[in-house]
């Protein structure tokens, strides 16, 4: 995989290690990579105590493009807890404008079809701010990635993630979860909850073995152009 810039869009600090963390440290050294955070985890109206931890997140988000090497992060910060029809429509032109100016080859966002809103709204918008004319032409590709509990049962009813394109990490599988471990560890679950660190390198086990590798990410293709 050869990309001058790649572009991840996660809902929430967290989903971008967890749905493709072993992809990003496997590109790094290459390419140019950028993590867009489109939403809040708390309500304005009703919980500061939720909106000093998701500071913290933030702070953290940070700290790990920091040690990725990666660029700085960017938060669009919409609520995501009661997003309504405008607010996707206003989302979808804030990722929009962090795409024109990044210029990304490939994308990464969310599934569409995720149990969780914040997660579908930002696919949604990312899907909307992608719609094909010249001022995104220079985008190649994009697909979306799995996030375990949100994207095993999907909100569509009898469909679950088909994923297929798949990246090995079994290189880069051992120091995702030291990653998730040093700066998510409070966001994660014990095992055998799907979103444990085990249970975890379970999924990334099963995805690679899926495709005779150790371990793998697993990816929806969503389009890729071939010029």
């Amino acid at each position: 995989m050869k990309f001058s810039k790649i572009l991840i869009i996660a809902a929430h600090p967290d989903d971008e290690m967890i749905g493709c963390g072993g992809t990003i440290i496997r590109l790094k050294g290459k390419n140019e990579i950028k993590v867009v955070f489109t939403c809040q985890t708390y309500d304005n109206r009703i919980d500061l105590k939720k909106k000093i931890g998701y500071i913290k997140r933030q702070s953290l988000a940070k700290k790990v493009s920091r040690f990725l090497r990666i660029k700085d992060p960017v938060f669009l910060n919409y609520n995501g807890l009661s997003l309504k029809r405008k607010d996707i429509t206003n989302m979808s032109k804030s990722i929009y404008e962090e795409i024109i100016k990044f210029k990304p080859d490939i994308i990464f966002t969310h599934c569409i079809d995720d149990n969780h809103h914040d997660h579908r709204a930002s696919a949604e918008a990312t899907l909307i701010a992608t719609r094909h004319n010249k001022s995104t032409d220079f985008i190649k590709k994009m697909l979306s990635y799995e996030i375990p509990s949100a994207s095993d049962r999907l909100i569509k009813k009898n469909k679950t993630f088909n994923p297929n394109v798949f990246i090995n990490i079994s290189s880069q599988l051992k120091d995702k979860t030291k990653i998730l471990n040093k700066f998510y560890k409070k966001e994660l679950k014990s095992y055998p909850n799907l979103l444990s660190i085990k249970g975890i390198k379970n999924l990334n086990n099963l995805r690679g073995n899926t495709v005779n590798l150790e371990s793998a990410e697993a990816f929806e293709l969503i389009f890729e152009k071939i010029s």
